[in-house]
């Protein structure tokens, strides 16, 4: 394949979008409020949806952020006949919607038929949407399948780490409450979750001041089902599949919902088989005193079987003792069984056909339990709100606690089946155990309330503490007479504290009526203070702690303005930090192979980044963006050679970088029955940074292109065809070839109440981790495959009450993480 080369102009403005609210009653026939109606927005050009909501229980309903152009409101219920509003014109101030009259149906209610739906990828303007509540391809897998089909997207499977738009640094959150976990337990995590509990996934690039400000290239937030029907209802789904192992699936959500209660929860179940088969070659300077110029060339293999249980619950209430008032419950849990067993092997040259020197086979065993459990308290409560309005400005108020614990075992067995000349055997035997915890605490508040001429404050603070503890003892000798090693045995605990307080207003740019820019600035700031305390380890006899502490502020701003009706323009800017996890904080070892390992370091410093991005949005969701980055004390991972024919891993604060991003998105009616959602993005990054005393530079212009057809085909048959492709990439000495998937599938709708889908994931096996690594002193390059190409049989059945009734949407401190009101 030839390389595509994207050429990126970057174009900063400080227009963006003017807005305004439109709002309205839903009567029912006898001109009594109609509670929990469902109210969407339409394109009186083509009758698209524009914007979806729910009537509160006064009847009354609200869109904000509507840009100026010619609108029709709609709402339907069930047991009521749906109406339409008349042609709305809506101009810059806010538009009262004439009171909407339904009527009641009667008679028995017709089978209805669903004939369209959200597409897989959802392009809005301040976020990325991939819907996959309804996906057929995505029905019976893990989270973290699911998230590699996302757009900018990447897994990097080898050192178990994600990445955004070519970047680094990305914060995962669950129902918009972070993790705090490590890399690889996050991975872990989302392996064990099933996506038949994910209603979307939410890819935010430039959150505002609102937010944490960690996460130098964006968030990523899964949001799991919650039903919101009235009654007691739910849904159940089973799937089965396979590829070259089994996979079983199993879901149970549940809710009870009441005028003033609401009862929620949800099961899942998932277990089954994998395999990582992994060649790589090495060509590396072999360190020794004697010869600086002798080398080493070094192929290696590794195929081990995996075997994954994992469980997800989720239980929780709202209650509403008044109108004006909720609270909340919710605990989650996480709880995860992942185990490897295979062989490995390795054979070492000086010279290219040369002679073996030095052969081995390794036996390895990988055993990892995890359990993730947090609870929340949420309260919150709107002051002077009256027939559903609101008035002086609401208050909420969220406490969190979570523990994480994990007890990992690796065991590797090695035989040495070739030694030529004073070259030393590895140990026959290392056995690592390392049983680590994290407890989290935050405590969040938040208020907003409306100003004068049409302008809203919002402000908050909040406190999260962070402690974690890692005990790992490694023991190595021969089989079966294993010694604990002090000198690489270590006990690393870590605590860290971030007090954080925002403020942040919003409002219409200039005088009167006629003001068309919005406008949000806002500022965060952070005191941020940590200590590393590592206990034993080489040359260490005493306690060794490193601690930081460092005040930082993180402005915001947001503007946009329509250019058209059809047409708005917003430019937005933040500065974010990313900082270290604990586990690349810790300096214990973590032994892949004998020859391999991986390393912490205490010295870590976060790396900081200023993001900009404008982005325009045209009639029929057409959208277009343009952004630019630049990060300073960058962070990224190394590879060294030592001893000879060993390597470790590690993280380094090494120099900085800068990166432009252009994304295109469009959908596209083929046919009648044929919906085709396009999305493009391009990134260049370059790179500047001193690695084992050679100033680089490197450079790099990658792009990633994903497909997603929706079929309607009638009698209840649906189906989808997606796939994408990625261009070679390069982030610091790490470099990816082409690579791609295509997924596809089919649904039958048996009743409104039975759903039967079967997907076939990777359908050609072309998901193939492949990555490359160049320095001035070295190379390596891997292939790594896994049990992509995997065929599932998913049925859903929901039951109960069917009615609906409007979701809380409550502002909590956790979820105001990911949400950002433009």
């Amino acid at each position: 394949m030839k390389s595509i080369h994207i050429i990126f102009f970057l174009l900063v403005s400080l227009t963006a979008t003017a807005q305004t609210t439109l709002s309205g009653f839903v009567h029912d026939g006898t001109g009594k409020p109609l509670p929990f109606a469902s109210v969407a927005l339409l394109n009186a050009r083509d009758s698209t949806v524009a914007k979806g909501t729910a009537s509160d229980q006064q009847g009354t309903y609200a869109f904000e952020h509507v840009r100026a152009g010619r609108y029709i409101v709609r709402a339907t219920a069930v047991g009521y006949l749906k109406v339409h509003s008349t042609v709305l014109t809506v101009t810059s101030s806010p538009t009262d919607v004439p009171v909407l009259a339904l009527s009641e149906l009667t008679g028995k209610l017709a089978e209805v038929q669903v004939t369209a739906k959200k597409p897989f990828v959802e392009q809005q303007l301040d976020r990325m949407v991939v819907n996959v509540a309804n996906s057929i391809v995505g029905s019976g897998s893990t989270a973290l399948e699911v998230l590699e089909k996302a757009p900018g997207v990447t897994v990097d499977y080898q050192n178990e780490r994600l990445q955004l738009r070519g970047k680094e640094g990305v914060i995962v959150q669950i129902d918009g409450k972070q993790t705090y976990l490590s890399a690889q337990d996050v991975i872990a995590l989302l392996r064990s979750m099933s996506s038949d509990n994910i209603e979307t996934v939410e890819l935010i690039t430039n959150p505002s001041a609102k937010y944490d400000a960690a996460g130098n290239s964006g968030i990523i937030n899964i949001r799991l089902k919650k039903n919101s029907n009235v009654g007691t209802n739910g849904t159940a789904s089973i799937a089965g599949g396979s590829g070259r192992f089994d996979r079983e699936r199993g879901s149970l959500q549940l809710n009870h919902r009441t005028k003033k209660l609401n009862l929620f929860g949800n099961y899942s179940l998932n277990r089954g088989g994998n395999y990582w088969d992994f060649q790589l070659t090495r060509n590396q300077p072999d360190p020794s005193p004697a010869d600086a110029s002798r080398r080493n060339l070094v192929s290696q293999y590794t195929y081990l079987k995996f075997r994954d249980s994992g469980q997800n619950a989720k239980a929780g209430l709202d209650f509403s003792p008044t109108k004006t008032t909720t609270i909340g419950v919710v605990w989650t849990g996480f709880w995860s069984d992942h185990r490897e067993r295979g062989p490995a092997g390795a054979s070492f040259r000086r010279t290219e056909g040369g002679p073996v020197y030095l052969q081995t086979r390794t036996h390895k065993t990988y055993d990892v339990f995890s359990q993730n459990q947090v609870g929340n308290l949420n309260v919150q409560h709107s002051f002077g709100e009256k027939n559903g309005r609101r008035g002086r400005g609401q208050l909420t108020a969220d406490v969190d606690f979570g523990h994480f614990s994990r007890e990992y075992t690796n065991s590797l067995r090695t035989e040495t089946l070739l030694a030529i000349g004073d070259v030393s055997s590895p140990v026959g035997g290392l056995l690592i155990t390392q049983p680590s915890t994290v407890n989290i605490r935050t405590v969040k508040t938040d208020y907003n309330r409306p100003l004068a001429n049409g302008w809203k404050l919002e402000t908050g603070l909040k406190s999260a503490s962070v402690k974690t503890d890692n005990d790992l003892v490694l023991s190595s000798g021969e089989a079966g007479a294993l010694v604990p090693d002090p000198a690489l045995s270590n006990r690393f605990q870590y605590t860290e504290r971030v007090n954080a307080a925002y403020v942040s207003v919003s409002g219409k740019w200039g005088r009167g009526q006629g003001s068309k820019t919005d406008v949000q600035a806002g500022l965060r700031v952070e005191h941020t203070h940590s200590e590393g305390n590592r206990i034993g380890g080489p040359v260490l006899t005493l306690n060794q702690v490193v601690a930081r502490d460092y005040l930082k502020w993180f402005p915001s701003l947001f503007v946009s303005r329509p250019l058209s009706p059809n047409q708005t323009l917003t430019f937005s800017y933040s500065y974010r930090i990313d900082r270290p996890n604990y586990q690349n904080l810790n300096p214990a070892r973590g032994y892949v192979d004998p020859y391999a390992y991986n390393q912490g370091s205490p010295y870590l410093r976060p790396q900081f980044t200023h993001a900009l991005e404008t982005k325009l949005s045209l009639a029929n969701g057409v959208f277009a963006s343009l952004g630019a980055n630049y990060t300073t004390d960058l962070m990224f991972f190394t590879i060294h050679a030592l001893e000879g024919n060993k390597t470790y891993v590690t993280l380094e604060n090494l120099g900085h970088s800068q990166g432009y991003t252009l994304t295109l998105s469009w959908p596209l009616t083929i046919v009648k029955g044929w919906q085709l959602q396009t999305n493009v993005l391009g990134y260049y990054n370059r790179f500047q940074y001193d690695y084992e005393g050679t100033l680089l530079h490197i450079q790099n212009v990658a792009g990633r292109l994903n497909g997603n057809n929706a079929f309607t085909l009638g009698h209840g048959w649906t189906a989808e065809l997606n796939g994408w492709v990625s261009t070679p990439a390069v982030n610091g000495i790490w470099q990816t070839p082409w690579l791609g998937a295509l997924d596809t599938g089919v649904q039958k709708a048996v009743s409104s109440a039975l759903k039967l889908k079967f997907s076939v994931q990777d359908v050609f096996h072309t998901n193939r981790f492949r990555p490359t690594v160049k320095t001035p002193s070295g190379s390596q390059v891997g292939v790594l495959t896994f049990d992509t190409r995997i065929a599932l049989l998913n049925l859903t059945y929901t039951f109960g009450n069917q009615t609906l009734k409007g979701e809380r949407q409550r502002r909590t401190g956790s979820d105001d993480e990911t949400r950002r009101a433009n």
